[in-house]
């Protein structure tokens, strides 16, 4: 058994196994003290825990952890259970953002986003993330802007990282083509264009609204065919024809999805007030 906690990423045991009601909703487990934490939190988990997912019950501990710094005396749970809460680290710091982000990740992701801290500086944040295939190597791992660079990341299996990073300055532009499952997206530099396959085709639309307000080009509404070979497009063809009219409108749902991401941004600290109402007026021109 090759498995992992989905919290605290360390390797289950049988004795793990054994609690028997420690599988999440999205197929991850957590080892035996992350659910010991997780029920102390909530004590009905002991029974529904399977009807969670990962980001979810990681948003009760991060709750649980403010509520324990207003509270010198620790969280308590029914007058009767206390947990006293370790200092968070930059590796929590970093799960919390992901889950301001409101983004679901598979277990699979876990031990690349446990080396993500290894990889950051200590003043970047994380503003979008995505699971994804390097489709030039058919890596698998992660995607991920901070508001500095954009970074592939793929955790290697005897240790270490290999990692792509695009900086900011040197970006022209981020562009994505939908299929019906997936989104691919591509990042024109300088020098060339490097092509994803996200697993979730809405993170494609994500990613292109954040980075391009980062580098102060307007955000695509459609895929403009750059200057690349026309297999790019065959690989992400379906028999849905795809819209090129030159000046699309979108759907309010796409643009208030994006008008919601941006809102997330200011509320962290990543987008000022100017800034955030410079991407929004640019979202409402494209109603």
């Amino acid at each position: 058994m090759n498995m992992i906690c989905a919290l605290c990423g360390t390797p289950l045991t049988s004795t793990d196994m054994l609690v028997g009601k420690n599988k999440l909703a999205d197929g991850g487990y957590l080892c035996a003290g992350c659910f010991n934490k997780a029920i102390t939190v909530n004590r009905d988990l002991i029974n529904t825990l399977d009807q969670f997912y990962f980001a979810e019950i990681n948003g009760m501990l991060l709750k649980s952890k403010i509520d324990a710094s207003q509270n010198p005396g620790g969280f308590q749970y029914g007058n009767t259970n206390s947990y006293e809460y370790d200092a968070p680290t930059r590796l929590d710091e970093i799960k919390d953002q992901i889950v301001a982000l409101n983004v679901r990740l598979s277990v699979l992701a876990n031990e690349e986003v446990n080396e993500v801290d290894k990889v950051l500086d200590k003043d970047e944040r994380l503003i979008a993330i995505a699971e994804c295939i390097d489709m030039s190597s058919s890596r698998e791992g992660i995607l991920f802007s901070t508001q500095k660079r954009v970074v592939f990341m793929d955790k290697k299996f005897l240790g270490g990282v290999v990692k792509n990073e695009f900086t900011h300055q040197n970006i022209i532009s981020v562009d994505q083509a939908e299929n019906l499952l997936y989104s691919v997206l591509r990042i024109n530099t300088r020098g060339a264009a490097a092509d994803f396959k996200l697993h979730n085709k809405s993170d494609g639309r994500a990613f292109c609204t954040i980075v391009n307000g980062q580098i102060n080009e307007p955000a695509k509404p459609t895929y403009q065919q750059p200057a690349q070979p026309q297999s790019f497009y065959q690989n992400t063809q379906t028999s849905t024809p795809q819209n090129t009219s030159s000046s699309p409108k979108e759907s309010a749902e796409a643009i208030f999805e994006q008008l919601e991401k941006l809102g997330k941004l200011r509320q962290m600290g990543v987008l000022s007030e100017e800034e955030f109402s410079s991407q929004k007026a640019k979202l409402l021109e494209r109603l």
